[in-house]
């Protein structure tokens, strides 16, 4: 499978918001993704399959020096293919150049492939945060620290 990695456009806002109800248990208002965008510009990336978006991962920053991821998704038939490896190297890269020194985000507890996921990236759980998404469900932290070059 070929893929490419490009920055998020307004345009492609519906295409996220599918992929997002498809793949993500939160949901979140339409705005939300172009806010971010427009904080981070260059944070928001996709992972593009021939011309369909097969996952995105997207943040911002918290403080001086750390970034934050707040969403990655890949969508089903596109997983197990280096897509989502792709994502938080590019989004890591981005961290790098404005200086942060560590990568955070929430993962709920139960999600076991993502937990298993970030921890072959390097991330590890730094806290339990309980009933931290709208159903009730708990959160754990994750972190990994940068290592600027």
């Amino acid at each position: 499978m070929f893929v490419q990695f490009r920055l998020f456009g307004p345009s492609e806002l519906n295409s996220i918001i599918e992929l997002t109800r498809n793949n993500l248990t939160e949901r979140y208002n339409d705005f939300v993704f172009l806010d971010i965008q427009r904080t981070w510009p260059s944070a928001f990336i996709l992972g593009m399959s021939d011309q369909t978006i097969a996952g995105f991962i997207c943040g911002g920053l918290s403080g001086e020096k750390e970034a934050r991821i707040l969403m990655l998704a890949v969508d089903t038939p596109f997983r197990k293919n280096g897509i989502g490896t792709g994502l938080m190297s590019l989004f890591e890269q981005e961290a790098l150049k404005v200086k942060a020194d560590k990568v955070r985000l929430e993962v709920r507890t139960d999600n076991v492939e993502a937990i298993n996921f970030y921890k072959n990236h390097g991330y590890s759980v730094s806290n339990l945060l309980p009933s931290y998404y709208n159903d009730g469900s708990d959160a754990y932290t994750m972190e990994k620290l940068l290592v600027q070059t």
